[in-house]
């Protein structure tokens, strides 16, 4: 059995426990117990949550059940297990000599408190280089080869470590271009880049297979599949290759996204979903230091499943993969500041790229490097 889990921000706390179905009475209480390192874990047995809730009242500390555990009135309840870190090793350690599959459980907290404790790497500029004509940012300006090549030097000068790019929109309702266009756009771009300056990483975002292994043959070191891993191939071209695969978390495409919004839990759904993703990519024979997560800002999100998505970003990092996030001019970016023109929104996506920095993302996916880049060297002073 294989336990999903994350970890849950203190600031969150309360509205967790009550997700979980605890007693709505005695919530008060409980967040009192709940103010230090917690790890949410979904889908437990009764059984299994009343041996994790003992173990942890063994150690001082406490996990948070479904009121329907004590009586086995629900088949399964998600459990937030909370406590210092001394006390939650405590805690893994003797889960591993329970049954009910519970030592697995303890390989998990123990794998949480090391992501916990590890230091943090900086963070690294991802470039946004559009070659479509129907960017929803820029749609136009880089088409012709030249200029989307001097582009990508002005980012790599103002600090850009990864040039992303990419010739097939996402934006809702866009129409597709060829896959002959989008291999006659990106690879001699990756080309060029590649020879002068083979110290930047350059991402290829795409849909199709086609364009992945051109671009990986002309020196492309990630494959940004926005896809969601709709064809396994990404993953198994990724680890025959040995390049780095961003899954991106999506539902539909670029017609239907809008309308499939609808999620109970958008940031346990989103990280379940993703979670899965990752699994079937390392089945497939892609290796666990080549994957990158990211949790799709905009595609098939609302607004507030955004803003709520930005907010809890941090708990993403808990799946013990590094963490892309791009929110760059987006529709909810450009909603704080009331305004429908992407390049308005720069300032305000600087902002929320220190927010990022702050919850130690690895990656940030911009449009305007300069801004960020300034952004960046006050967070290094600063954190």
């Amino acid at each position: 059995m294989q336990f999903l889990s994350k970890t849950v921000l203190k600031k969150f706390i309360k509205e967790e426990i009550s997700s979980v179905g605890f007693d709505e009475g005695y919530i008060e209480q409980a967040i009192e117990k709940h103010l230090f390192f917690s790890v949410k874990i979904f889908d437990v047995t009764p059984s299994q949550a009343s041996i994790i809730k003992q173990t942890a009242l063994s150690c001082d500390c406490d996990c948070a059940v479904n009121r329907g555990v004590i009586d086995c009135s629900v088949s399964f309840s998600d459990c937030i297990l909370s406590g210092t870190i001394a006390q939650l090793t405590l805690v893994a350690k003797k889960l591993a000599s329970q049954p009910f599959s519970l030592s697995k459980l303890s390989d998990v907290i123990f794998e949480k408190i090391e992501l916990e404790l590890s230091e943090k790497s900086k963070t690294r500029i991802m470039g946004i280089l559009n070659m479509t004509p129907n960017s929803f940012s820029d749609g136009g300006e880089f088409v012709e080869i030249e200029k989307a090549i001097n582009h990508a030097i002005d980012m790599i000068e103002a600090g850009a470590d990864i040039i992303d790019i990419g010739a097939q929109s996402t934006k809702p309702y866009s129409d597709l271009v060829s896959v002959v266009y989008e291999i006659e756009k990106v690879v001699p771009v990756v080309t060029a880049l590649k020879t002068a300056f083979p110290y930047i990483e350059i991402s290829v975002d795409t849909m199709t297979l086609a364009c992945a292994k051109a671009a990986i043959e002309a020196g492309a070191d990630i494959i940004n599949d926005v896809s969601f891993l709709s064809n396994i191939e990404f993953a198994k071209i990724c680890a025959k290759e040995r390049k780095k695969l961003v899954i991106m978390h999506s539902r539909g495409d670029a017609k239907t996204m809008d309308n499939l919004t609808y999620y109970d839990n958008v940031v346990d759904e989103v990280f379940s979903e993703i979670y899965s993703k990752v699994q079937l990519a390392i089945q497939a024979g892609l290796n666990k230091k080549d994957v990158i997560i990211d949790v799709g800002f905009g595609f098939a999100k609302s607004l507030s499943q955004n803003f709520e998505l930005l907010k809890r970003i941090n708990e993403f990092k808990s799946m013990g993969f590094p963490l892309l996030a791009g929110v760059s001019r987006k529709r909810f970016m450009r909603d704080v500041i009331n305004t429908k023109e992407p390049k308005d929104a720069d300032f305000v996506s600087a902002l929320s790229a220190f927010y990022l920095m702050q919850n130690d993302v690895d990656y940030i996916r911009v449009h305007n490097v300069e801004l960020t880049s300034q952004a960046l060297k006050l967070h290094q002073r600063l954190f």
